[in-house]
């Protein structure tokens, strides 16, 4: 009770509290005189442009702190000696950067200085795990369009055929976003809940190994974007270009041998600099991009939603059209203190591919996802080896689906409009479903940061959030008159939220952590050692009876003779909270000055995805016989992996090094479903989502990197990994229990375990110009196989064989991006071509289960045509979603100033 009470007071006085991500990095290194090679006491050593430095102590050393990632100058001055400049000194997330000085004694005429050059080490002696990052600089020389392409290039980085993305054999919701600090995921789904534009990263991290204490509620990895500042002088961007999808027109990707140029368009632009009436200490960045894109996959107007015959026109079947924008204003009201306020926001309206509609487009249901970001930031320079920041930031995301935006629209049908023959498509009818969910976060935060001494760095922060989560769906059906009889003609109606076609609710979750951490730094080992506590509560219900479990619907007769009044006085028990403690570990040993090893170890803990706790509010089974769900379950415990690795970063020459490392990961109370729970009604059961499953995950992963030096680089990133577990998605034993199959009893291969991924960065040109390619090969996802057996009757009997026995053809992408340079007057414009699958290479990312293949399936030699069909059986049997999109070409121009 006490604990409780501890924890709630916390939460009361910060409201909601979130510790601080590593958003900065480190410069340190010793001052010496350049002929005697003694340490030098009392030089000023400044970030040029920025307020932050230090002055070199008694052994010559300096440190400064809470260093913005990117490129840096630093100014050295002394009396005396001649002032020095060190251009170039790149600074990264959560990483130190060594720079020692010399000072020359002064024998030149005053007012001239020294500029020096650093260069940026090959390996980084620091990183305790791995990790990759990617910078302003390189993105914009990529043939990359989105966040995710840059994601999907990294070492330990699978992508499924829907897009998600698994990293080091996790599920897809294992991954935390954090944007400037705080984290951005939307604990709905753990899915990124604004869009982040690649023009606005200043730097992006991707940590894939054991990360730091600081960072919470991630299984598999990190991924840490820091956004662009305003800077001192003013600087602008403007970017368009437009393209299509250029492609031999066939019977997989129809309607795409014509070129429109304005298929796929894109504006965006960006500006920063001084605000002039507010003077030096003021600054602003404000970028905002426009895209439309038609898609690859087109469906023919051959009926109207009502049945008729339509125009035959192509319609656009993937769709999207998105807009975006972020805004920063950063203020110094003195040399200590530093103030932003930012904002992200994005819009997107899109439509997913539904092979059903094909011939009857205009009847799916539209898309639409939102969201915005509002964040203040306050950091106190305590001193030039202490600091803290105070962040508070309220996020939102939205989305939601409907065909008509009125439900009771007289332009839905009846559902009998949808019914066709089987393997065929829909000659009219509309989509009935309509959804809604959105996700309103508060979080403030508190970190504090201090070098202690050159050893020891010590950082520690608190966190707290506070949620709220509104969902609604419903399904559209034949309104009735007060006989319950069917009105004719049709009229929509929504029934009440007691029955089960109509889900809704409003929740409001909690969390808090805290953690502490320590880097220590000698000159021989590294260490990282931290420990982090998380708190949960769901503040939901479970049932006090899972036997009779629809309070609008009672089983027992002891509870049918009762009001719902009643009922809800003891239906449902309020679940406590959950805790955990995480300790984390990570050492680096440096055995040469061009080779590092590193170790990392620790335990992790998420809570599941806020949509498995609330599902299908309720517990509305119906008399119905069979197993119904799945329903959530605000009880869950958070489930937990252990992750060891091992590695080595070695420079091989001037501009090559490479990293190899070896990991396992052992993963507990994945969520599953349970058995089917009995009720009071012989033959009625329901599963509920529980936490069970198992998985494992091994493998290796090699990275290997020339930087650009003699207008050429190149990099390369290999993974082999093995993913096994008894299921892949938390509903797989749901489905099996429908089928009367018995549950999974042994591991097998995760949906995702891709044994091996190869991506490959080249990149040649000048200042002037450049080109890049990019290469990936990806070896064959596994699947289910089945023998299709064909009776007398032409049906189909499939037996299923092991599951995720049989591999899918390997994927193979080739990427382009070449651009021209030309500067005038201040103002330096680029031409650029960027082409996405240059080869338009097929790429089978689906199969049918009984030949492993997407190009065709036996079940069409047992089914045949016949005239109540809209369509050939190849026809409906030939599944362009089962590819990955054909050639792209994109031509534009950006206009810098």
């Amino acid at each position: 009770m006490k604990r409780h009470l501890v924890v709630g007071l916390l939460l009361a006085w910060y409201g909601t509290l979130h510790l601080h991500a590593g958003e900065t990095g480190k410069i340190t290194g010793f001052v010496t005189d350049r002929q005697t090679g003694e340490p030098l006491v009392g030089v000023n050593v400044m970030l040029e442009g920025t307020t932050l430095g230090a002055a070199s102590g008694i052994d010559g050393r300096y440190t400064i702190l809470n260093v913005r990632p990117g490129n840096h100058t630093l100014v050295a001055s002394m009396i005396g000696y001649v002032t020095t400049r060190v251009t170039n000194v790149r600074v990264s997330i959560g990483l130190t950067t060594t720079i020692n000085i010399e000072l020359l004694e002064t024998v030149v005429e005053l007012g001239q200085e020294i500029v020096v050059v650093a260069r940026r080490p090959i390996i980084q002696k620091d990183r305790t795990s791995s990790e990759a990052r990617v910078n302003a600089e390189q993105i914009r020389t990529m043939p990359v369009q989105e966040v995710h392409h840059i994601l999907s290039l990294q070492a330990g980085v699978t992508v499924d055929p829907g897009g998600g993305l698994h990293l080091r054999g996790g599920r897809a919701n294992e991954i935390a976003y954090w944007v400037d600090g705080v984290s951005l995921s939307d604990v709905y789904d753990n899915s990124l809940s604004v869009v982040v534009e690649n023009n606005a990263i200043q730097e992006l991290q991707i940590v894939s190994g054991t990360f730091n204490a600081e960072y919470g509620q991630a299984m598999s990895g990190i991924v840490n974007i820091v956004t662009k500042d305003g800077g001192q002088r003013f600087e602008g961007t403007v970017t368009t270009w437009l393209g299509d999808y250029v492609s031999a027109g066939d019977n997989i990707f129809p309607y795409i041998d014509s070129i429109h140029p304005a298929a796929n368009r894109n504006f965006e632009g960006s500006l920063s600099g001084p605000i002039p009436m507010l003077g030096e200490r003021t600054t602003f960045y404000f970028t905002g991009r426009r895209y439309y894109t038609d898609g690859w996959l087109y469906g023919t107007r051959r009926f109207t939603t009502r049945g008729d015959s339509g125009d035959g026109s192509a319609v656009p079947m993937n769709w999207r059209n998105r807009s975006s924008w972020q805004a920063k204003l950063t203020f110094w009201p003195s040399s200590s203190l530093r103030f932003s306020l930012s904002t992200l926001n994005s819009r997107e309206n899109f439509r997913d591919y539904n092979h059903a509609f094909r011939l009857n487009p205009d009847g799916d249901v539209n898309k639409f996802d939102r969201g915005e970001t509002i964040s203040a930031v306050l950091t106190h320079t305590l001193s030039s080896t202490s600091f803290y920041t105070l962040n508070l930031t309220r996020f939102f995301s939205k989305y939601y689906e409907h065909l008509y935006e009125d439900p009771m629209d007289s332009r839905y049908l009846h559902p009998d409009s949808l019914i066709v023959p089987a393997f065929s498509f829909l000659g009219g009818g509309t989509n009935l479903g309509r959804f809604e969910r959105s996700t309103t976060s508060l979080v403030a935060k508190f970190d504090f940061t201090s070098q202690l001494d050159p050893v020891h760095q010590l950082k520690f922060g608190i966190e707290g959030r506070r949620h709220k989560l509104f969902l609604a769906g419903a399904t559209i059906v034949p309104a009735t008159d007060s006989l319950g009889q069917q009105i004719v003609p049709f009229q929509p109606a929504i029934l009440d939220v007691s029955t089960p076609v109509h889900d809704q609710y409003t929740r409001e979750p909690v969390e808090f952590s805290a953690y502490v951490q320590d880097k220590i730094e000698y000159q021989h080992i590294i260490v990282n050692v931290g420990l982090r506590f998380d708190y949960f509560h769901s503040r939901g219900e479970v049932l006090s009876d899972p036997s009779d479990p629809n309070i609008y619907i009672p089983f027992k007769s002891v509870n049918q003779a009762k009001s719902i009044e009643e009922r809800q006085q003891y239906w449902y028990r309020k679940v406590g909270p959950k805790y955990s403690l995480s300790p984390r570990f990570g050492i680096a040993y440096p055995i040469t000055d061009r080779g590092v090893l590193h170790f990392s170890y620790g335990h992790f803990f998420q809570i599941p995805s806020f949509l498995y706790l609330y599902n299908r509010p309720g517990f509305k089974v119906t008399t119905a016989g069979g197993v119904q769900g799945v329903f959530g379950n605000a009880d869950l415990e958070p489930q937990r992996t252990v992750m060891y690795e091992l590695g080595l970063q070695q420079q091989l020459g001037e501009h090559l090094g490479f990293d190899i490392t070896g990991f396992y990961r052992d993963v507990r109370n994945w969520i599953s479903t349970s058995p089917p729970i009995p009720t009071a009604i012989a033959g009625v059961s329901y599963v509920r989502y529980i936490n069970k499953d198992y998985a494992n995950v091994r493998g290796l992963t090699f990275s290997l990197e020339r930087r650009h030096a003699d207008n050429f680089s190149f990099s390369l990133a290999y993974t082999y990994q093995v993913a096994e577990g008894n299921n892949s998605n938390p509903e797989d034993e749901f489905f099996a229990a429908l089928a009367n199959t018995e549950p999974t009893k042994q591991l097998t291969p995760l949906d995702w375990d891709q044994r091996h991924t190869l991506n490959a960065l080249v990149s040649v040109g000048t200042d002037r110009w450049g080109v890049g390619l990019i290469g990936r090969y990806s070896s064959g996802l596994p699947y289910s196989p089945a023998i299709t057996v064909a009776t007398r009757q032409g049906l189909n009997l499939s037996t299923e064989l092991v599951k995720n026995s049989r591999r899918r053809p390997a994927t193979i992408t080739v990427d382009l991006r070449a651009h021209y340079v030309l500067a005038f007057a201040g103002v330096q414009s680029t031409v650029f071509l960027r082409v996405f699958n240059l080869l338009d290479r097929r790429n089978e990312l689906n199969v049918f289960n009984d030949t492993g293949r997407a190009t065709y399936t036996l079940q069409t030699r047992n089914i045949p045509d016949t005239p109540d069909r809209h369509n050939t059986v190849a026809d409906f049997f030939t599944m362009p979603y089962f590819y990955s999109p054909p050639r792209e070409v994109q031509i534009g121009m950006s206009v810098s100033f």
